[in-house]
């Protein structure tokens, strides 16, 4: 029962190139970009279309009378703030120094999701089980009120394609060069890691409190500034992306009008939970105008 609506949460947020030239690795960090981000949400739009979803299925389930033991208060944002924060390994200097590997108060571990108990008869309402529940239930019922997908647009399509991309340049020649590179200087500093991801896997590390995990995340942005690691494979996945983009270029731009659709969608719904009825509003405005000095 508690798995059902924590998966039905969870579920909500889903809602080659060989003449790459390195960027300096001044300009290659948290903040840069990958081509297909421009197509897909962001992970704080991202979060802004899951807690629309929240919102419009309590509404859902309460038209239909059951209450949902779920917040409609906003969720926090967890993990990273953008797709490429910690796609390279560790790469904000910010974070490693407060928190070494860990995400501070964004910690998954932090906010652990709602996996409160249903009863059979709101089941029935959510999933579309029951006698009296809407065509498909409220998550059907809502997964539609947020998504406006033309016929033939699939809104996961960048996503897909990006895992692809990572995938792809993670095993290219130039890349796996310089993360050698980068094991090598670590390596020199008295660290065994043979690629950036290893040392957020560390189980020493776990806290992000020790001087040994903030020293070591300090040593890491030292190399990889050093070998200019994430310039390189920014520089190399950029572009297999612009090559998968050109590729697709007809079903991306749909999928970018999807997710676009969806957001605003989204954005609409939290600013109307948000706005005072108006009923409220009217009785505010009297009675501000009564207690208004005469002229």
């Amino acid at each position: 029962m508690r798995r059902h609506l924590a998966a039905l949460l969870t579920a909500a947020t889903a809602f080659i190139a060989s003449c790459a030239q390195a960027l300096p690795s001044d300009t290659a960090s948290a903040a840069s970009r990958l081509p297909l981000d421009d197509y897909q949400h962001s992970p704080t739009q991202t979060l802004t279309v899951s807690n629309a979803y929240r919102v419009l299925l309590i509404r859902c389930a309460r038209r239909h009378g059951r209450t949902l033991p779920i917040s409609a208060s906003p969720r926090p944002l967890v993990g990273p703030r953008t797709w490429m924060e910690r796609r390279y390994g560790l790469t904000d200097a910010a974070d490693a120094a407060s928190y070494g590997y860990g995400l501070g108060p964004r910690d998954p571990a932090r906010h652990p999701p709602e996996t409160p108990d249903l009863d059979p008869a709101t089941i029935a309402v959510i999933t579309g089980t029951g006698d009296k529940a809407p065509p498909g239930g409220c998550q059907e019922q809502t997964r539609k009120a947020l998504a406006m997908a033309p016929a033939g647009a699939d809104p996961s399509l960048p996503q897909h394609l990006s895992m692809l991309s990572f995938q792809s340049s993670r095993t290219d020649h130039r890349v796996q060069a310089a993360v050698k590179e980068w094991s090598a200087c670590m390596r020199a500093a008295g660290h065994s890691y043979a690629t950036p991801f290893d040392p957020m896997a560390d189980p020493a590390f776990r806290d992000g409190t020790s001087e040994k995990e903030l020293a070591t995340a300090r040593t890491d942005l030292a190399c990889k500034k050093r070998t200019n690691l994430v310039g390189v494979w920014l520089s190399v996945e950029s572009a297999y992306q612009r090559t998968m983009i050109a590729q697709n270029a007809t079903a991306l731009q749909a999928a970018k009008r999807a997710n676009q659709a969806t957001l605003r969608l989204a954005q609409e719904t939290l600013d109307a939970e948000t706005r005072p009825p108006a009923s409220a509003s009217a009785s505010a405005s009297a009675s501000a105008s009564s207690d208004s000095p005469a002229d």
